[in-house]
């Protein structure tokens, strides 16, 4: 009340039963949240079905040893690339984890999935097997491509190497996600890492940038597969990308009389 204010005795008393009726504490109150804003590169996880693991590596073990490696980052004495046999059965394998990835990612943004415009059928770029050993590594590198993914087929158990190390780096065996600038707080923290585990997959955006650092337990191998691909018109079947030899050839095939 202000000072040398003189009151009434009504005046008084209708300003006692605001104070004294006043709450004590804030009310409670029901808060309705509307959402967030999903943004970043959708990276999903899946374990994969016994089929697939076990056909990559059936496959993988037929083919010449380092075939690949001319074509690759990876400082890894041992990378294979799968025949376009073996990519037209992966094809029919993978094709439900891609339709499940589109799906998902679409939700991601908040989107309804439409068939007409979200189409999970793709053309796959290439197709590869990697045996790393003890001290190979993948430096930091991005795909070709729309959607990349690394599949465990398996993956030895580091856990005495891991124990004993003590830096402040990812360690040692790791797969590290790296989205944008180093920045600081916390929260805008660019680089997530996971320890491999046989049997399940990452699929990523293939601009992701990524890197799997070394392990050194000796005698032992860590076996993965990773390949690209191309989204295409939902109307078109899934296929293998054409060689430069095919291509070259489908315009005499395709007017020869």
């Amino acid at each position: 009340m202000p000072k040398n204010k003189q009151y009434t005795k009504e005046e008084k008393k209708f300003i006692k039963d605001i104070v004294d009726n006043a709450p004590k504490e804030a009310p409670h109150r029901e808060v309705e949240s509307l959402g967030n804003m999903n943004f970043g590169p959708y990276v999903a996880y899946f374990k994969c079905h016994d089929s697939l693991i076990n056909g990559l590596r059936r496959k993988g073990d037929k083919l010449e040893p380092g075939s690949k490696n001319s074509n690759l980052a990876g400082i890894l004495s041992d990378q294979r690339g799968y025949t376009k046999e073996d990519k037209e059965w992966f094809i029919k394998e993978f094709q439900p984890y891609v339709t499940k990835y589109i799906t998902d990612a679409v939700h991601y943004v908040g989107q309804e999935l439409n068939p007409k415009t979200h189409s999970s059928k793709f053309q796959l770029i290439d197709l590869w097997i990697n045996y790393m050993k003890a001290g190979e590594h993948n430096p930091q590198h991005n795909h070709n491509g729309q959607l990349s993914w690394v599949i465990y087929l398996e993956c030895p158990d580091l856990t005495e190497e891991k124990n004993k190390f003590k830096g402040t780096g990812m360690g040692p065996g790791v797969i590290g996600f790296h989205y944008g600038e180093n920045h600081r707080p916390k929260w805008a923290e660019h680089t997530y890492k996971y320890d491999p585990l046989a049997s399940h997959m990452w699929i990523f955006p293939a601009q992701l940038r990524h890197e799997v650092l070394p392990f050194f337990t000796k005698d032992k191998t860590r076996i993965s597969v990773s390949g690209n691909l191309y989204l295409t018109p939902p109307n078109q079947p899934s296929s293998v990308k054409p060689t430069d030899e095919e291509l070259e050839g489908t315009p005499k095939d395709q007017y020869k009389q």
